[in-house]
């Protein structure tokens, strides 16, 4: 089936306008959307290059709707994802509300599907680009990843990024920035980040990896540092077996997903080397020099379109081809 009208909460951050670009684009059959956002009466986003109200999540009406997509940024109204999946709507969730259900699929683009589900949570980019990775090894091969994350300020949407451009231009003019709705100083600055937000990235990359075949353990660090776009993810993988470096940089090389590094005259991954990149950038790949069995990398990837975004539009492909 094509999904002709599609509801998307969180339409006028930044993953919204994306996503919407995206949903454009692609040839889902997609006719027109009824876009959400909290605070969002007055507002409009644009889609097919005509502009679309916005409106309150709280008036929100499934009728006509063929999938509903819940994004992180401007939506908080949980009770509607379960709203849409009692309308018997096909719903993406990228709130990770579905997630800790424990009996909905974590997709992320590469990952196969449960032909009856239409419930999908959708997984963060970071989970998404190291599963893409630990994919290339061979089945069940993994026992448990350590991450140490450094998150760009766009996850925290649209305020991130003006937040941070706004204090850099202060401090570089020599004045100091004005109070923060963060609570600390972005520019210049490293911030930890809040326990549940690990917590769900760690979920969602186990969950990812332990379908692949035997349980996983999954242990994640973030911090938030001064970058516009793009995360650094720093993964210590511990095997079943050890891993033979040289074949797993020949297939990461011959795979156009990936980057590996160095590349020409760039030594290491970094969100700089991004810019317009649509690849996952994978450097400093070791073998562990205390256990044979272990390995250790660096993974950089474009969290806004190299993410959710990206596995929203995977997976309704998906669901057309199979018919959903």
């Amino acid at each position: 089936m094509a999904f002709k009208r599609v509801a998307v909460f969180g339409a006028c951050g930044l993953e919204g306008e994306l996503l919407l670009t995206a949903l454009a684009d692609a040839d889902l059959g997609v006719a027109s959307v009824k876009a959400f956002a909290n605070e969002g009466d007055g507002e409009t986003v644009m889609f097919r290059g005509r502009p679309v109200a916005v409106h309150e999540p709280d008036t929100a009406d499934f009728n006509g709707v063929d999938a509903a997509i819940f994004l992180n940024e401007g939506f908080s109204d949980f009770a509607l994802i379960d709203a849409a999946e009692d309308a018997g709507l096909v719903v993406l969730d990228c709130t990770d509300t579905l997630a800790q259900r424990g009996d909905v699929a974590v997709f992320s683009d590469g990952v196969e599907l449960d032909g009856e589900a239409r419930l999908f949570a959708i997984a963060d980019a970071v989970s998404s680009h190291a599963a893409a990775l630990l994919r290339q090894l061979p089945k069940g091969s993994v026992k448990a990843v350590n991450l140490a994350i450094a998150q760009p300020v766009s996850v925290w949407g649209r305020l991130g990024v003006e937040t941070l451009a706004a204090e850099t231009a202060r401090l570089l003019n020599g004045q100091a920035p004005e109070s923060s709705s963060f609570g600390q100083q972005l520019a210049f600055n490293v911030l930890s980040r809040p326990a549940n937000s690990v917590a769900a990235l760690e979920h969602s990359l186990s969950h990812l990896l332990s379908a692949d075949g035997g349980a996983v353990t999954v242990t994640a660090s973030e911090m938030l540092v001064p970058v516009f776009y793009g995360h650094t993810a720093m993964l210590r993988v511990s095997c079943n077996d050890a891993v033979d470096i040289s074949t797993l940089k020949q297939k990461l090389a011959a795979n156009e997903q990936f980057r590996l590094f160095p590349q020409e005259d760039i030594a290491e991954a970094s969100p700089v080397s991004l810019q317009e990149s649509e690849t996952i950038d994978i450097s400093a790949l070791i073998a562990d020099r205390q256990d044979e069995t272990a390995f250790r990398c660096t993974v950089v990837g474009d969290n806004l379109r190299k993410g959710a975004v990206n596995n929203i539009i995977a997976l309704l492909k998906i669901l057309i081809k199979i018919n959903i």
